[in-house]
């Protein structure tokens, strides 16, 4: 029956053995497993000729007839049932510890093709549509490992052993009961696909739900500040709502599967009372009835794996769907090893694919080592879209952005992101220690002394020392137990402590108050001693000094020059900056 069912979906086959080949490592086990549920389906049967032997033999004592039967009888069933327990316990138990290592080698893989995958992926979903995925659709293919594959080996070993015995019975009967299987078979083929749509929609649900759950945490003081608890919580009930429904509408249909097999099941029995009577031996009415009756409960399984098939289907298309997104380029062979001298945009354009319309257009500048470079103008002209461009988060639509005279993409990507430093308005530390936020990922090999020293540097060092545990001191989640200002400079003694040739600064005193602003820009000065600076800034006053200025609209540079330069024009610039004086006043 569930062949049946899976030559329907050639899909499905496919996925199921892509599935299977995370068992490989674990082969020994496997088969340790099968064999172990060969013999629990083979003592069914076993069960069931020892029944028929007990009421043949064994009631027949009072007659006179076998009374060694008290003495082995017994002990045939006992032992019989000892084997049994055993071979469910190391069946069971091998289930679980394969099925649980699978799901964390999927877990695993699935993460690391996570860190591997493009920001532009990133853009497109929202972080609920990840998590999901690494927690309820993994969780879900357990369901496939375990209970799908010890129904269909254990099952329908059982049925098959049960017919045979059946058969040896009384042939005749066995096949009538047998033509009621193609009935089963059809109303499963009609069944399933409503199944698979049902365990889709749950598992959307589900992603719903925690993309409402982690906005809501992590956006907890809007939520409150804005009175949009009650909102939230319609959003949320809305989808726990559809959740409930599609989870009653899987059970129903599971449920109806159950009835269909009772309903046939009786059917059957009532034709083996009429036909036995007069017929059967005791024994042979007994276990010819107990095998009908053991059947149910294979086929019951049998016809609610559909449903677990189903749902790890659908589970197995989603983690799979996420595993086969392109990681991004990993650029060329060539290694940055001698100093950046000059990074050249020659009619550079970028178009994000969800957008109908560049957002960069033919840019041509060059960015000379040691020039501190500012990017200004009005929200949305493509300033961030720019810097974006440089640790190649994005690859260019048109156009090439030179790196000493050879393209970005011939670099290795690690080697390329090693010369870039970022400091942003969107400070993102981790729900770790001080130590850890500085000394983060390749950073970690750094000692203390010169962890320490990017924070004094940073000026962080004194509120560093006022906290609990100094600079072991857990901050919370993204640094909830740390000011703006705070979290600020840890992200700057973070660049500090990197010391990459190239920095790249987005807004990075745009969210702060004044005091803070001062600190922070002290520690922005030390950062930026001797580096080639990029800045970002809608705080024209923080850039008077710059080198040059680019101003952006819509995607062009429409000016560039000094501050001197770019006021005597009385252009873009000009405006920008009166607009920004008016408004200090």
């Amino acid at each position: 029956m569930l062949k049946l069912h899976l030559e329907a979906h050639p899909s499905a086959i496919q996925l199921l053995f892509r599935l299977l080949r995370y068992l490989r490592p674990y082969r020994w086990t496997c088969a340790g497993v099968l064999l172990a549920l060969t013999v629990l389906s083979l003592s069914n049967t076993g069960f069931l000729a020892t029944i028929k032997t007990v009421t043949d033999e064994g009631f027949a004592r009072s007659q006179g007839h076998a009374q060694h039967a008290i003495w082995y009888l017994p002990g045939m069933l006992c032992g019989l049932l000892l084997v049994r327990a055993s071979a469910g316990f190391t069946a069971g138990y091998g289930l679980r510890i394969v099925g649980r290592s699978v799901v964390e080698a999927i877990r695993l893989e699935v993460f690391q093709h996570l860190l591997r995958l493009p920001v532009s992926l990133f853009d497109q979903h929202a972080a609920g549509y990840f998590a999901s995925k690494l927690t309820f659709d993994c969780e879900q293919l357990y369901n496939a490992v375990t209970k799908v594959v010890a129904s269909a080996v254990r099952d329908s070993l059982t049925i098959l052993g049960i017919l045979v015995y059946m058969l040896y019975l009384d042939w005749q009967l066995t096949l009538l009961f047998v033509m009621i299987t193609p009935l089963i078979a059809m109303y499963l083929k009609r069944m399933s696909p409503k199944l698979r749509n049902s365990g889709k929609y749950v598992q959307d649900s589900i992603s719903e739900m925690t993309q409402i759950v982690e906005e809501v945490v992590n956006g907890q003081r809007v939520v409150k500040t804005y009175a949009g608890e009650v909102y939230e919580y319609q959003r949320f009930a809305e989808r726990a709502a559809r959740n409930r429904q599609m989870m009653i509408r899987l059970g129903r249909l599971s449920g109806l599967n159950s009835m269909v097999v009772e309903v046939l099941a009786a059917l059957a029995l009532g034709l083996v009372v009429f036909y036995a009577v007069g017929r059967f031996s005791a024994g042979e009415f007994a276990a010819f009835i107990s095998a009908l009756l053991m059947l149910i409960g294979p086929i019951k399984a049998m016809t609610s794996i559909n449903e677990d098939v189903q749902i790890a289907i659908a589970a197995c298309t989603s983690v799979f769907k996420l595993l086969d997104e392109a990681p991004e380029a990993q650029g060329g062979q060539q290694h940055v090893h001698q100093p950046v001298t000059h990074i050249t945009f020659n009619q550079v354009s970028l178009a994000y694919p969800a957008s109908q319309r560049a957002v960069l257009s033919n840019l041509e500048f060059t960015i000379k080592a040691g020039e501190k470079l500012a990017l200004v103008g009005a929200s949305g002209g493509g300033k961030t879209s720019l810097v974006n461009l440089l640790p190649m988060f994005y690859l260019p639509s048109a156009g090439q952005i030179m790196l000493n005279g050879l393209p970005l993409s011939a670099y290795t990507l690690s080697s390329l992101r090693q010369q870039f430093s970022v400091v942003s308005q969107d400070t993102l530390l981790f729900n770790d220690t001080v130590y850890r936020n500085i000394a983060y990922g390749e950073l970690a090999n750094h000692t203390e002394a010169a962890v320490i020293a990017a924070a004094k540097a940073a000026n962080a060092w004194a509120f560093i020392q006022k906290m609990p545990q100094g600079i072991y001191s857990e901050i919370g989640d993204n640094g909830v137990r740390l000011s703006g200002g705070q979290r600020q400079r840890l992200s700057i003694a973070r660049a500090i402590l990197k010391n990459s040739p190239i920095l790249i600064l987005d807004e990075a005193t745009s969210a702060l108050d004044s005091t803070s602003e001062v600190a922070v820009q002290t520690a922005l000065n030390q950062l930026m001693q001797g580096k080639t600076v990029i800045m970002i800034a809608h705080r024209l006053s923080t850039i008077q000094d710059a080198d040059r200025i680019l101003v952006m609209e819509d995607g062009n540079i429409v000016e560039s020059g000094t501050h001197q330069s770019l006021m005597q024009l009385q252009g873009v610039y000009a405006r920008l900056y009166q607009q920004v004086v008016a408004d200090t006043h």
